[in-house]
């Protein structure tokens, strides 16, 4: 008797241990969808219809970044996860997730949360400068309607995007200036710094597979 209520009692404690703390933008997908996208956890996963970025999309430049806790963008977007507004590049520098170069290296830039200044672990929208589980992390980003133009890039920044809104920031993305200029803008497109026609994304974890680039 003594030997199970020992097992018990250590089972839940590992079980305490090993429990994901999820991001805010994680968390208000599972209460809104009750799943979400390419989650690791079978229970929690979900294979609704892919979300939009309807809007166009842009390179993330310094003035749309802020501090190392967040970027700072001047458009709305939205995330397979479609977005809605444009996405934008992002320049070279340090980001949440460590060092990296907008012209060389291929990334995007996620939600950084609702808090700028004073960043938590409960704020972090999909990662902030203390919850950087994310980071890393393998997205695909096609242009809507375009499975052809799919690319797969890590998540290199977090950008404040100038929205606090759980609904507007969990969908919101951008992009390196690589990543832009893989995707073939248009002429007006490069005078924009915009992608036109919006951007469809999601980590690369669809259906349970590549379960390490599962959101947390």
């Amino acid at each position: 008797m003594k030997a199970t209520t020992t097992a018990i009692f250590v089972a839940l404690s590992l079980s305490a241990v090993t429990a994901t703390n999820h991001t805010a933008c994680y968390n208000y997908f599972l209460k809104k969808d009750g799943c979400v996208f390419s989650a690791a956890a079978a229970d929690q996963r979900c294979p609704a219809p892919v979300k939009e970025h309807s809007a166009p999309v842009k390179a993330f430049h310094a003035k749309h970044k802020a501090n190392r806790r967040a970027k700072r963008s001047e458009n709305e977007l939205e995330r397979r996860y479609t977005t809605v507004t444009p996405s934008f590049s992002i320049s070279d520098g340090e980001g949440i997730c460590g060092h990296y170069n907008s012209t060389t290296t291929a990334g995007v830039c996620l939600w950084s949360g609702s808090e700028q200044e004073n960043p938590t672990l409960e704020s972090a929208g999909w990662l902030n400068g203390v919850k950087t589980s994310n980071c890393g992390k393998r997205v695909y980003i096609q242009r809507k309607g375009h499975p052809e133009t799919v690319k797969y890039a890590p998540v290199l920044d977090g950008c404040c995007f100038d929205t606090k809104s759980l609904a507007e920031g969990c969908f919101d993305i951008a992009v390196t200036i690589k990543l832009f200029n893989e995707f073939n803008p248009t002429q007006k497109e490069i005078e924009s710094g915009m992608l036109e026609g919006g951007l469809i994304w999601d980590f690369d974890s669809l259906y349970g597979k590549s379960l390490q680039q599962a959101p947390v």
